[in-house]
């Protein structure tokens, strides 16, 4: 119980939206309909972003149920969606770079669709959390961790959520954990600065994919 109440009480103070028209889009994004954006067109070597366009407290909970469409071209798509926690609204690099790559400081989870051997990728589609934009896995917080293929046109399901007082960030994908990280991300990462913006960021390069993300929920604390 002394976990639950100060938890609970963190509730109280937290916003809920679920509109597309609340994002700041960047490069080839664009809304779709009421709740999706396609983050990159089936098109080589372009970039998307959205970005939530208000400031969140990583002191406070953050959760985020979105769906995620990385195309239908299983071997000759790429690259895939990173969500990223970031001061700045800002894109990185391109291609193998999904749009995070060159970002400090920042938190990346990465789902990546494309094998590139230089950065140490496994064979399948994977998960990972990469700190400050840096795409290659000797880098990794956590992962590679290998999941189904996702360029297969459907819908996959996803949760994120942030425990500012375990200090614990979870990951899941089709109702399955493929993440669960544990450290203090405000000192560790972003320099006791708790105020972050967080957007989704995709890119193809030669080879692509449509890429899109459909907000659900959106749980947060803004910032002050």
């Amino acid at each position: 119980m002394r976990f639950l109440l100060p938890f609970l009480f963190s509730l109280s103070f937290l916003s809920a939206q679920s509109s597309v028209q609340d994002f700041r889009l960047g490069g080839y994004a664009q809304i779709l309909n009421d709740e999706c954006i396609r983050l990159t067109p089936d098109v080589q070597y372009v970039s998307g972003s959205a970005w939530y366009e208000n400031a969140i407290d990583l002191n406070s909970a953050f959760e985020l149920v979105v769906c995620l469409v990385l195309g239908e071209k299983d071997d000759e798509g790429a690259d895939g969606i990173a969500f990223v926690f970031h001061p700045s609204m800002a894109t990185g690099y391109r291609g193998e770079g999904m749009g995070f790559s060159g970002l400090v400081p920042s938190l990346g989870i990465e789902f990546d669709t494309y094998r590139n051997f230089h950065l140490d990728d496994p064979a399948s589609d994977h998960v990972a959390i990469m700190p400050n934009g840096l795409p290659y896995h000797q880098a990794s917080l956590l992962g590679p961790v290998e999941v189904p293929n996702l360029e297969n046109g459907k819908k996959h399901l996803l949760r994120l959520s942030w425990n500012p007082l375990r200090k614990q960030l979870l990951v899941e994908l089709d109702n399955e954990p493929v993440a669960d990280y544990s450290a203090d991300l405000v000192a560790e990462i972003f320099g006791n600065n708790s105020k972050v913006f967080w957007g989704v960021t995709a890119a193809t390069g030669r080879l692509s994919n449509y890429q899109d993300i459909c907000i659900k929920k959106l749980t947060y604390a803004a910032a002050q």
